[in-house]
């Protein structure tokens, strides 16, 4: 289907031709959409919920599967070390500087407890991505929330007041669920400021999302790892490397922070394929950079969607959007998924607004008229929805 008949589809009122007629980048064109392997019916709904990369791992992490699976008899040995070094050299630090885990949860669970605690306050954006919330809520720690920007950024003045005598800040760049990001000078300030006001407080920084931004003055605090024990950063293989399901993650942090870290951490299970994939695919610059293409393009595209039908976008930076919806949130997620589409879950103050992962252009081309036709019909009644609030949240 090409853009003039997707808009006409769309119908009077939805997305104007003329923002959808851009051009789409050579990168873009170039690599066409991976072809996942069969799935069971009942995952055969467009999923653009859960913040996962469409794409697929890397053919090179397929492959690097695929090869050590013949030694999957074995325990994983050197490969662990192998992906360490690998990170450490990517970052330009010492190898003991990086503790690896079956994906970053743990590792943000990990260091939630090692420093928060009922004597020792927990702080974090609102909303922002709730895991290391309720880890705090777990352990008892009080809860000290600062609300998002009127930008929807993270108010780091604010945060910096409430990092006093607190036991651990979250902040996570880009955030989750707004795609906004804190730029690196002042994100840097922040934690000069946090480490002289309250040195006994840790900062987690949660990267997750780091390649997909574009912010000119957006980078990673890796390198203030060296000066800095307080600070500790978290990436994951799950969003731009594709491998959600293969669950590969790791946190930098100074060696006398990382062995607080793991009287906590569960070691959680890395097989010699995870292990081999994570390491191939950091390896594959050229297929990340495709991928970064490619959510750039349905980035753009899904946002001059939204924009043109007179929603507000918050700034993206991220592998999804946060759109003002101007309803429940909850019925716009319940109206889609009887529709074939699932979007994020509400968050908390902003239940008005919708999360909505990016999936290939295809699937947004699909997507989209949804959205419009669930957006231009009655919303759906608060009382019915009791039931959304009761389901299991996502790990994203």
């Amino acid at each position: 289907m090409n853009r003039r008949s997707f808009v006409q589809r769309l119908g009077v009122g939805a997305v104007g031709l003329s923002v959808l007629e851009f051009p789409v980048s050579a990168a873009a064109q170039a690599v066409p959409a991976a072809k996942p392997a069969a799935m069971p019916a009942a995952a055969a709904a467009n999923r653009i919920g859960s913040n996962e990369n469409p794409y697929g791992p890397a053919p090179s992490a397929v492959e690097a599967i695929a090869r050590t699976s013949l030694t999957g008899n074995r325990y994983p040995g050197q490969w662990t070390q192998t992906l360490t070094n690998t990170i450490a050299e990517k970052f330009s630090v010492p190898a003991e500087y990086v503790l690896l885990s079956g994906g970053s949860g743990d590792i943000l669970k990990a260091v939630v407890y090692s420093y928060a605690s009922k004597t020792k306050p927990f702080v974090t954006g609102l909303p922002s991505y709730e895991s290391p919330t309720r880890s705090a809520q777990h352990v008892g720690a009080p809860l000290r929330e600062v609300a998002l920007t009127s930008e929807l950024r993270m108010n780091l003045p604010a945060m910096a007041t409430k990092a006093i005598g607190a036991g651990l800040v979250y902040i996570c760049n880009p955030n989750n669920p707004s795609s906004t990001v804190v730029p690196l000078p002042e994100l840097t300030a922040f934690i000069e400021k946090v480490v002289k006001t309250s040195p006994t407080t840790r900062i987690l920084v949660d990267e997750a999302y780091f390649e997909y931004a574009d912010h000119p003055d957006f980078g990673t605090v890796v390198p203030l790892v060296m000066k800095y024990p307080q600070l500790i950063v978290a990436r994951t293989f799950s969003k731009i490397h594709a491998m959600a399901g293969v669950r590969v993650g790791y946190a930098i942090a100074q060696p006398k922070t990382l062995e607080t870290i793991k009287e906590y951490h569960s070691n959680s299970g890395m097989s010699v394929m995870s292990l081999a994939a994570a390491n191939a695919s950091l390896l594959d610059v050229e297929n990340m950079e495709k991928n970064r293409a490619m959510a750039r393009e349905v980035r753009r595209m899904t946002v001059a969607a939204f924009e043109t039908s007179g929603f507000t976008v918050a700034p993206c930076d991220a592998n999804f959007v946060f759109v003002n919806i101007k309803r429940d949130s909850r019925g716009f997620q319940e109206a889609c998924r009887q529709k074939g589409v699932q979007i994020g879950r509400a968050f908390p103050p902003m239940t008005s607004w919708a999360r909505i992962s990016l999936g290939t252009m295809e699937e947004m081309e699909k997507a989209i008229p949804v959205f419009m036709a669930v957006l231009g019909a009655p919303p759906v009644q608060t009382a019915s929805l009791d039931h959304l609030d009761r389901l299991p949240n996502e790990l994203t």
